[in-house]
């Protein structure tokens, strides 16, 4: 059954590759066929996956394109898809007959609620976890039930790769079981002292539930904290980012490594160190590493920078129902002390659900853009009406929003209606027709 399942799989892989589909497909035909399939698979000698919120899928291309530029062979699974079926796809595609996976390493990107079906297959050496937040409510309810099935997922002889600067994240290492290695940021010119955002995942310490202190912060929970009851604060990060500066776009590394990062916004920091650190893990060349992330073509469809009629326009893609992602978009536009304007909106909240929820909207501090330098903001899609809504209860004045649900017509009122550098926060299924409209390619919606 092992070698039909595998044969089978192949077969309408190939025939996927032809029509550009199918990248979960042929893990679910391999299952009927063999339901015990992952379990008959080798595994490379050296496994890495990567889970959590968000932050995966760039921090995952990262590593593969450094191991394959230092000639490594890497398996990954590339068409997106991060569940049971679509990794399976990916291990198939790259296995002999005899379900062997003879290349050097096998990198992940494992769905949170996913890991618990998959580590007891993959056993993988290394468990990044970039972050645990509040992500698409309907499917996860609380972030702690995800930190609950990532936990039990996880097994003694796992090394951990996580963020010193989140406290969240310290939860895995509190019992000690696991070796660990930790990455984060030191102080630099862009902390602040006070804290900006009202709804956080963790305002107390994990340990013994005493106020949380913080000497300063990066975004909403990240910074250097401390309890005020126990010995629980900020570890020093085995990789820490000494010297960050957005003007010249690099980062420098435990005061040796250097490199560039693509774009200028806090989670590309923190996607580019994670990968960093598995990196010297897996005891890559960090000189040659610093190369390929600096050299490497930014990702258009995560962070776009153009020029329209003399305005500088910024695209970031945000995660829907991730109010995290858009928390640290509005930094970075705060960042930026000039006249703006901004564009927000999607097409769909969630190509899971046949509902849209949007109380993760009220988790994002647009309070934040209640300032002079905004000239407009403009909203779109199917919830416009919504965002608007949500803007007002921010005190925003009213006179700066604008509700324009179709996307061509929104870019129209930008060009001529509106003021000063344009920023569009919008989920990855806006991008492409934003850029498109922005550059007069199309008038489609």
């Amino acid at each position: 059954m092992k070698t039909l399942s595998i044969i089978c799989a192949k077969a309408l892989i190939f025939i996927g590759n032809i029509f550009g589909r199918g990248s979960a497909t042929p893990g679910q035909v391999a299952l009927k066929i063999d339901k015990n399939i992952l379990s008959k698979l080798k595994m490379p000698k050296t496994v890495i996956c990567v889970t959590g919120s968000s932050g995966k899928g760039s921090t995952c291309n990262l590593i593969v394109d450094i191991a394959r530029k230092q000639g490594k062979t890497v398996v990954f699974n590339d068409k997106g898809s991060n569940l049971v079926t679509g990794i399976l796809t990916a291990l198939l595609d790259a296995s002999n007959l005899k379900g062997e996976l003879k290349q050097d390493i096998l990198v992940t990107e494992i769905d949170e609620r996913y890991t618990k079906l998959l580590f007891k297959y993959l056993k993988p050496n290394y468990v990044v976890i970039t972050n645990i937040t509040r992500d698409q409510p309907p499917r996860h309810g609380h972030f702690e039930i995800v930190y609950e099935e990532i936990k039990k997922a996880i097994t003694k002889d796992m090394h951990l790769v996580l963020n010193a600067d989140d406290p969240f994240a310290q939860k895995f290492i509190l019992d000690g079981k696991n070796k660990y290695t930790l990455f984060g940021i030191g102080s630099n010119d862009y902390v602040y002292l006070d804290n900006k955002f009202e709804n956080l995942n963790i305002t107390h310490c994990p340990k013994c539930n005493g106020k949380l202190l913080y000497n300063y912060y990066h975004c909403e929970t990240l910074g250097d904290y401390s309890c005020a009851n126990c010995d629980f604060k900020r570890k020093k990060p085995d990789m820490e980012v000494t010297k960050l500066d957005y003007e010249k776009s690099f980062v420098t590394v435990n005061n040796e490594y250097k490199f560039n990062i693509p774009f200028n916004t806090l989670f590309e920091v923190y996607n580019s160190l994670a990968a960093f650190t598995v990196c010297s893990l897996i005891k890559l060349n960090l000189d040659e590493a610093c190369n390929t992330i600096s050299n490497m073509d930014p990702n258009l469809k995560i962070f776009n920078k153009y020029t329209i009629n003399d305005r500088i326009v910024y695209v970031l893609n945000n995660k829907a129902e991730n109010a995290t992602t858009f928390n640290q978009s509005l930094l970075f536009v705060k960042r930026n002390k000039e006249l703006k304007t901004l564009i927000i909106g999607w097409r769909e909240i969630s190509r899971r659900y046949n509902f849209d929820d949007l109380s993760w909207l009220y988790d994002i501090e647009f309070e934040l853009l209640n300032n002079d330098e905004i000239d407009k903001i403009v909203c779109i899609g199917p919830q416009a009406y919504d965002i608007a809504t949500r803007l007002k209860y921010a005190d925003i004045d009213e006179s700066h929003i604008v509700v324009i649900p179709l996307i061509d017509e929104a870019c129209k009122f930008i060009k001529a209606k509106t003021k000063g550098n344009i920023y569009g926060i919008l989920n990855f299924d806006m991008v492409e027709p934003f850029n498109t409209n922005m550059k007069g390619e199309n008038n489609g919606n």
